[in-house]
């Protein structure tokens, strides 16, 4: 909704032309450190939280969620991530992308090795978090993973 309001907006701004609005600045909330919900009450009743494990494929918390907040807002992020690159500053440069209509001067620090769509999401803000510092964790001692 927020990138339709968005485009909407831009055909009301005089004079813009189509080629021209990648030129506009869409302001965007900041990057979250990591999913919010792993720090809410609800987590272990939340049917949100338990679609983003379902696309994270995670195991869930728990079957039978029984709690869906009001609004949830989630980012999602889609990126290439490189294929079997264990080395971090190999990884770093497989996310780094060149913006459109320029040219880096030398493309020896892109990572143009294979990579694959990879996609996350994260809950960034929900209308019924009530913060409980640690709750996953204490839910999910066992995980081989953290969420983030």
């Amino acid at each position: 909704a927020m990138l339709a309001t968005t485009v909407a907006s831009l055909a009301l701004v005089p004079g813009l032309r189509c080629a021209d609005r990648h030129k506009v600045a869409v302001s965007r909330h900041a990057s979250p450190s990591c999913c919010i919900c792993i720090n809410c009450k609800f987590v272990d009743r939340c049917e949100t939280y338990h679609w983003v494990e379902t696309q994270h494929k995670q195991l869930h918390v728990t079957e039978t969620p029984d709690f869906q907040p009001a609004q949830p807002q989630i980012q999602v992020f889609i990126r290439q991530d490189p294929i079997g690159v264990l080395d971090p500053e190999v990884a770093a440069k497989a996310t780094t992308r060149t913006p459109v209509g320029s040219l880096p001067e030398s493309t020896e620090d892109f990572y143009d090795g294979p990579t694959e769509t990879t996609t996350e999401f994260d809950v960034f803000a929900c209308d019924a978090f009530e913060a409980d510092p640690g709750k996953w964790i204490r839910l999910m001692p066992d995980a081989d993973f953290i969420p983030t």
